[in-house]
């Protein structure tokens, strides 16, 4: 967030500056409205590039086994110009190199999903997904496992719809 501060700052004194130097140059004074309205638009320009480049930006530096399973958009009242179209600002992926089928049970599957969103640091979560019962679980730190690394009990097991991004990928031939 500080990052973001300080560039939409840093934006809006090189715009202020660039009007200043061509009123410099040109050797007329700049009227005084100008400058400050130059360092605002510039500094609303960056904000509304910043929030509709995000989700390009960093699903493009994803690595080529990561795969994007769902985007969530918003529109805010205080950023005006997402209301007329929101911007991606979350995403979930999930890690195709890291996906493990069960050796005891090849219909399970453990999944390591990614979860990004603008202004958090990056979270994953380790999943159970069961490709015949259509449930997914969390696997946590206290699930009991079995030899091969899977889950020997699963109590938080829930039915996923058929069209779930999670269950597609891992369940996918």
């Amino acid at each position: 967030m500080f990052v973001f501060i300080f560039t939409t700052v840093v934006v809006g004194f090189a715009c202020a500056g660039l009007i200043l130097l061509a009123f410099r140059i040109t050797g007329r004074k700049a009227p005084k409205y100008l400058i400050p309205l130059t360092a605002a638009l510039g500094m609303f320009g960056y904000m509304i590039w910043n929030d509709y480049s995000w989700f390009d930006r960093v699903s493009s530096r994803l690595p080529p086994q990561v795969t994007i399973t769902q985007t969530y958009d918003s529109a805010t009242a205080y950023k005006p110009w997402t209301l007329i179209k929101a911007p991606i600002n979350r995403f979930s992926a999930i890690d195709e190199s890291k996906t493990i089928a069960n050796p005891a049970n090849i219909a399970q599957k453990q999944i390591t999903t990614i979860y990004l969103q603008k202004g958090h640091p990056a979270m994953a979560t380790t999943r159970l997904i069961d490709c015949d019962t259509r449930e997914a679980s969390f696997i946590t730190p206290d699930t009991p496992l079995d030899e091969n690394g899977f889950p020997t009990r699963l109590d938080d097991s829930r039915q996923k719809a058929d069209d779930d991004p999670a269950l597609e990928r891992a369940c996918a031939p």
